[in-house]
């Protein structure tokens, strides 16, 4: 067998984070012989130690014998190809491809290149669920057949997930005009446990997925939504019911894979599933936007999709697609509260100086803009759910709202005018005390002087008190009541007298001192005129 595995998406060990090897990649989609040949890229996908490579190796065995009638070639041949080995923990991690294409004649005379491409199963232990959906959404966006490899059965939950994976994939094709962004999805049941019920091979799964799929009114809307979103994304979905390959597989340490050691009713599925996945007349070719693509753009196709996973705003998916959302918009949400913060603290922050408050607000509403839109454009995700985006945009507006009252208060904090009023006011109103003492003992009225007296040292007190705690930070709350009593002073006394009075007569003297100014200007104008 020629050709070897080739690691195009590796984990770093570092950091965690997938890296595209795109050397690595264009060996193999640039070579001259396959370089402008379409492709039909088959991936095998799911959650780990559950055969994924042990089958893909067959695969490889069906491609390498050039689909002969004896491709399965003798019983006692160990099984080569992608690394696979018996145990519970996993032995493929990110994504690998066969270095060698192959390169197969349909009836029409087209040669067609065959990629073969092995994944990091989902949900291990040592693997998140972005590194889950990061792989899955690779394998799901670059594949033209996607065999979702499953264990016994086609649970509700891998519906969910498989909605998850291919909705996060989907991302990098939002504008896409095809009725279909994918093209086949091939459910492989393993270890079926009820013959009895529905029979193996392609009829018997044929007729399992189209009950699963079926949309009845009874059923959930969530699930109901799983079941169309499924239909949405992929043209052709068909599945396929495999017998257990015999207690010899699963309990022998040493097994290589020979077909001696595996169920003679296994091998016999093998047979049928194998060529009916890559005879030539059943190759899909890879498609973007509804027009099949060629090898070297299969290339650039890789590389723009982990620009999109790259973006560190993708949000870490939890479990369904609606949270998923919920965590874009809310990833989005914070991003918008950032830039507004940042805005803010740039203009009245820290020590910046007092900002008028006509002028703030004007700046709130340009930063509040500028907020949304950030929103907006972060939410990656959250955007296919427009409910979802209101109502965190929404959320987005009232975070908003209660930041301007903190910057509002921090900015009216250095106004010094209004700093001042408390001692202003104690100082104003214990003056007219004074000056109502004095009046007072000046015409023999002592009792009323001495009430005025009893104010003035009340004050006087008040005023020592708020100075001691605006220096010592201590009382607190006796600084507090004196500034609300000093402001209900200003603005209910002081501020209305000085308005109906003093406002007045300065306004009059201003306009008296204006009209005198041109008079004079008028006067001088003509003395110099004649």
């Amino acid at each position: 067998m020629d050709g070897h595995p080739v690691p195009v998406l590796i984990q770093c060990e570092d950091t965690g984070s997938f890296e595209l090897d795109e050397e690595a990649l264009e060996e193999v989609l640039l070579n001259p012989k396959i370089a402008d040949k379409y492709v039909c890229v088959l991936a095998v996908a799911g959650a780990f130690r559950k055969g994924k490579s042990f089958l893909l190796d067959f695969l490889l065995r069906y491609m390498s014998s050039q689909q002969s009638q004896e491709w399965l070639g003798d019983v006692d041949q160990p099984l080569q190809g992608f690394k696979w080995r018996q145990g519970s923990k996993r032995e493929t991690t990110g994504v690998l491809i066969w270095s060698e294409p192959f390169l197969i004649k349909k009836r029409s005379g087209e040669e067609i290149a065959v990629i073969l491409m092995d994944t990091q199963g989902t949900f291990d232990i040592q693997s998140s669920m972005k590194d889950s959906t990061t792989v899955f959404a690779l394998t799901t966006m670059v594949s033209s057949v996607l065999v979702y490899n499953l264990m016994n059965n086609i649970q509700e939950d891998d519906l969910m997930n498989l909605q998850l994976f291919t909705s996060y994939g989907m991302l990098a094709q939002e504008d896409c005009d095809s009725a279909h962004p994918f093209q086949r999805l091939h459910f492989l049941v393993r270890d079926w446990g009820f013959p009895y019920e529905v029979p193996y091979g392609h009829q018997g799964g044929q007729k399992l997925l189209d009950e699963i799929l079926l949309v009845t009114e009874k059923q959930h809307p969530a699930h109901q939504e799983v079941r169309r979103d499924l239909r949405k994304c992929f043209r052709d979905i068909n599945c396929y019911l495999m017998p257990h390959p015999g207690f010899n597989v699963i309990q022998k340490a040493d097994f290589d894979g020979r077909l001696a050691d595996i169920e003679e009713e296994f091998v016999n599925h093998l047979k049928v599933l194998v060529p009916r996945l890559l005879s030539p007349e059943n190759l899909v070719k890879k498609e973007i936007g509804g027009q099949p693509i060629k090898a070297r753009d299969l290339l650039k196709f890789f590389t723009l999709f982990m620009e999109v996973f790259k973006d560190s705003d993708l949000p870490e998916p939890t479990t369904l697609v609606e949270f998923a959302a919920q965590a874009s918009s809310q990833a989005a949400l914070e991003a918008g509260k950032e830039f507004y913060a940042e805005t803010m603290e740039a203009l009245v922050g820290g020590d910046r100086p007092f900002l008028k408050t006509v002028q703030m607000e004007a700046e709130h509403s340009k930063a509040k803009e500028r907020a949304i839109q950030t929103y907006l454009e972060k939410n990656k995700y959250g955007r296919k759910n427009q409910s979802v985006v209101e109502k965190y945009q929404l959320m987005l507006e009232e975070e908003v709202g209660k930041m301007f009252l903190k910057y509002s208060q921090q900015n009216e904090a250095k106004n010094v005018f209004k700093a001042a009023r408390t001692p202003a006011t104690l100082f104003s109103v214990l003056m007219f005390f004074y000056l109502l003492s004095g009046i007072f003992g000046l015409f023999g009225m002592y009792s009323f002087a001495n009430m005025c007296n009893l104010g003035m040292g009340v004050f006087l007190i008040m005023l020592t008190v708020w100075a001691y705690v605006r220096y010592s930070g201590e009382y607190r709350d006796a600084g507090v009541y004196i500034d609300e009593l000093a402001t209900f002073l200003w603005e209910n006394v002081i501020h209305p007298i000085y308005q109906t009075y003093m406002e007045k007569h300065l306004k009059e003297a201003a306009e008296q001192a204006a009209q005198q100014a041109i008079t004079s200007s008028l006067t001088n104008g003509k003395i110099k005129s004649s």
